[in-house]
């Protein structure tokens, strides 16, 4: 198994064995929130647009709404206790998309 860990100031991320840390605190996310997170941690310090997001996440064949990214955001940062208005993980670029902003480890 690779070492495949990305560790950050305020997270750490196993991708293989899809488990998230904030500080220490374990956190539990859907399928979909672990997956959002680490297509934005992989880009740490760039902004994704929501059809990066979508194509990353859910896939080139993805039909529908690109506001289910900000849905799901949504709930993302709620567990992660990270505020829009004061976000400290994930930023919001407006008319751009989101950046992960978290100083890596």
């Amino acid at each position: 198994r690779t070492n495949s860990l990305l560790s950050f100031q305020h997270l750490r991320i196993d991708p293989d064995a899809r488990l998230v840390w904030k500080d220490d605190r374990l956190l539990e996310l859907t399928a979909l929130e672990f997956d959002l997170l680490v297509a934005l941690a992989r880009h740490n310090g760039r902004v994704l647009s929501r059809d990066q997001i979508i194509e990353q996440v859910w896939g080139a064949d993805f039909y529908g709404d690109d506001r289910v990214v900000d849905v799901h955001l949504g709930h993302l940062r709620r567990k992660l206790q990270d505020g829009a208005s004061d976000p400290a993980i994930i930023a919001t670029v407006r008319g751009a998309g989101y950046r992960f902003d978290d100083v890596a480890a």
